[in-house]
């Protein structure tokens, strides 16, 4: 198999914690969210496509950069987020990119004070992240890159119109859907947020 092409140091981190090899799916994502465009990829293992995307986005911003976010991860609830940060933790310590989360609980005053000071990354829920942007507390005119975590529970009732809100919101740069089945709402959405993109099922 083809060596993983991602910085020796992201390589490094992922093997200390234990977290190689990579399977055909978290490859998968990892040539994705390098190509700049956007996909929908279809999969079974919610922990390892985390992983994955994870380390990527920290190989591809290497450092931190200006005061906005350049990547935007949309999350189904505040443990998801909290597993993202952990394993930015884990996989990014040689670099110095700042890594926020935003979601209901926490006060949101303090949440948009964190992010406002400097961010490379925010993980958030779409109700959090539309309070913030209600409050001018996350400027969205750099995102890159967005990732929407189980984006079948992201496109639920709800949550709908906050994600769509956002996607309004950030540039029309890359989307990177992840989910557990083909509901027919996430193909419309990719449709209007996030043409032209790729689809590939690994289920």
């Amino acid at each position: 198999m083809a060596k993983l092409k991602l910085q020796t140091e992201v390589l490094n981190a992922l093997e200390s914690n234990d977290m190689l090899p990579f399977s055909a799916a978290q490859r998968k994502l990892v040539s994705a969210i390098k190509s700049g465009q956007s996909h929908w990829i279809i999969h079974e293992c919610e922990e390892q496509m985390r992983i994955a995307a994870t380390a990527t986005i920290i190989h591809d911003l290497k450092h931190s950069y200006e005061d906005v976010a350049r990547a935007l991860v949309l999350v189904p609830s505040a443990e998801v987020a909290d597993e993202y940060a952990e394993l930015f933790d884990q996989l990014g310590k040689h670099t110095d990119l700042r890594v926020w989360t935003a979601y209901e609980g926490p006060k949101i005053l303090q949440q948009k004070e964190d992010i406002y000071f400097g961010a490379d990354v925010v993980i958030a829920t779409p109700k959090r992240l539309n309070e913030l942007l209600n409050i001018e507390g996350f400027n969205s005119a750099s995102v890159q890159t967005c990732v929407l975590d189980t984006i079948d529970q992201l496109l639920k009732v709800g949550n709908t119109g906050f994600t769509q809100r956002i996607s309004d919101s950030i540039p029309p740069k890359q989307r990177i859907a992840l989910s557990g089945d083909t509901e027919r709402g996430i193909g419309n959405y990719m449709s209007r947020f996030a043409f032209p993109y790729e689809k590939t099922s690994l289920i």
